[in-house]
């Protein structure tokens, strides 16, 4: 197909319908299971590590904000690696995430279907089939995308209000609770003791709770969809850092300081079955029944805002990558009535809800390592997506010089050097220290990475035999792309 022959969507997402869309990223159930998984491992010391994560999560924001600033386009990461690193990695930027999507709906959405069986078996003393639920809350999200953006964005807004009730919820009914004496040691160590290992569950800490705060990426990914993009971009960044900084800090506070350590170790009870405790499970015995409802509510509501933005923003990624016929044309179409790229949105809820009976089966000492094969998966994919970023952002100003001259927000070259620097060191010291938990998840993400490469040479070869120069398609923006003050 020809690089402008498409149909572009015209539907606009105001600002705070992006705020709602990021924070749900960002947030969603991570923040109701990691802390109490953190703190077992690592114990008061996640006081500290919530903070030391809080640079790379800012290092994070700078460059969205300079690349999305600079070139507010829809599937963002695919367009930065293709036009400011290479046409080979803009491919890597568009199928990677693809993996690591299919991976995190699964995962959502098994974590979804474990607290709906234990609020059930709370509330009722039943619970329903993991697969059931899995495929009600995939295939509900996928028919809401593709509906339209402006729908799911009403629905986000509602949703997002709810899982911020529930962590209000947690926050303020700990505060009472809450011990000075619980802080320290920050790195309590001694023989017998679970965190003797010392440092280690620190860093890991560290890293587990940074990798939520990439869900501000999503933002670069919807840039077409964006009313005045180039400003809202920086104030959707802004506003929403502070939302996820700020609620992020209270919990992990409230959490080591109201709730006891022994609390953290000891696995939960979800649909009969043992898993890690999330907030509200861990919070038994200190806040009452009907705060530990709300927030087990929430975490199920905070499950569904990550699957609805996951299907919204990535679609578009697969959208953009098509429209270069990097991958086939099908993926580029947008739906006549609904105006969303309604194909991409099929090929990231179809797999996981095939994938969905095989998980349900497991029991329970299989599913918790399969969970975390999963995670790793998601992780190693995020990261490798902000390396490429990072070396994006360093090649800005040199390959669309007066993208970044005219940039709102212009970040300082010195700074913009620190920036993109600490993106790539980041992110590869961080997947080094998570591909060591599930190997065999690295080594799939690897062969992943193979395949989109004999993928990326047989389109260069295939269009070249039509002498289409598809590198050269790669590396120029779109016509509606472009600004009057584009040199290229």
């Amino acid at each position: 197909m020809s690089a402008e022959n498409y149909k572009l969507i015209d539907q606009r997402v105001g600002l705070w319908g992006a705020v709602a869309l990021l924070v749900g990223t960002a947030l969603g159930m991570s923040i109701f299971i990691v802390p109490t998984q953190m703190a077992a491992a690592a114990g008061p010391s996640i006081t500290l590590a919530i903070l030391v994560s809080i640079v790379p999560m800012v290092l994070g924001v700078l460059l969205l904000l300079q690349l999305g600033g600079a070139i507010p386009v829809a599937g963002g990461i695919y367009v930065y690696g293709s036009r400011l690193v290479g046409p080979f990695w803009g491919v890597i930027g568009v199928t990677v995430p693809v993996l690591a999507v299919w991976s995190y709906l699964l995962f959502a959405a098994v974590g979804f279907a474990d607290y709906l069986n234990g609020l059930l078996g709370t509330i009722a003393g039943t619970s329903v089939p993991t697969v059931a639920a899995v495929w009600v809350l995939l295939g509900s999200f996928l028919v809401l995308n593709y509906a339209g953006v402006q729908v799911v964005t009403k629905v986000q807004l509602a949703f997002v209000g709810a899982l911020v009730v529930g962590m209000l919820a947690f926050v303020l009914g700990g505060l009472p609770h809450v011990e000075v004496a619980n802080y320290t040691p920050v790195f309590p160590a001694g023989e017998g003791e679970p965190f003797a290992d010392g440092f280690g569950p620190f860093l890991l800490a560290v890293v587990t709770l940074y990798i939520p705060f990439q869900g501000f990426g999503m933002i670069i990914e919807i840039g077409e969809e964006l009313e005045n993009p180039v400003e809202n971009i920086p104030k959707v960044l802004a506003i929403g850092m502070a939302i996820v900084t700020l609620l992020s800090l209270a919990i992990v506070f409230v959490l080591v300081g109201a709730v006891p350590m022994e609390n953290m170790t000891v696995s939960g009870q979800l649909g009969g079955e043992p898993v890690d405790g999330g907030l509200a499970a861990v919070a038994d015995g200190v806040l009452p029944p009907a705060l530990l409802l709300v927030i087990g509510v929430a975490a199920l509501v905070a499950a569904a805002t990550t699957v609805n933005t996951l299907y919204t923003s990535y679609s578009r990624t697969v959208m953009r990558a098509a429209r270069d016929d990097v991958l086939p044309e099908v993926f580029a179409a947008v739906h006549e009535d609904y105006r969303t790229p309604h194909r991409a949105i099929l090929l990231f809820g179809i797999p996981p809800m095939l994938a969905a009976p095989f998980v349900g089966q497991l029991d329970a000492i299989t599913a918790p390592a399969v969970l975390d094969w999963l995670v790793t998966v998601v992780v190693t994919g995020i990261f490798i997506a902000f390396l490429i970023g990072g070396v994006a952002l360093w090649n800005l100003p040199k390959t669309f010089p007066q993208r970044y001259e005219h940039s709102i927000y212009k970040l300082p070259m010195p700074v913009l050097k620190v920036v993109a620097v600490g993106n790539v060191v980041v992110s590869a010291a961080f997947t080094v220290l998570v591909v060591g938990t599930a190997p065999s998840a690295f080594g799939v993400v690897l062969v992943w990475i193979v395949l989109s490469a004999l993928l990326y040479w047989y389109r260069v070869r295939a269009y070249d035999r039509k002498g289409i120069d598809l590198k050269a398609r790669m590396a120029a923006l779109h016509a509606h792309e472009q600004g009057a003050s584009d040199d290229d």
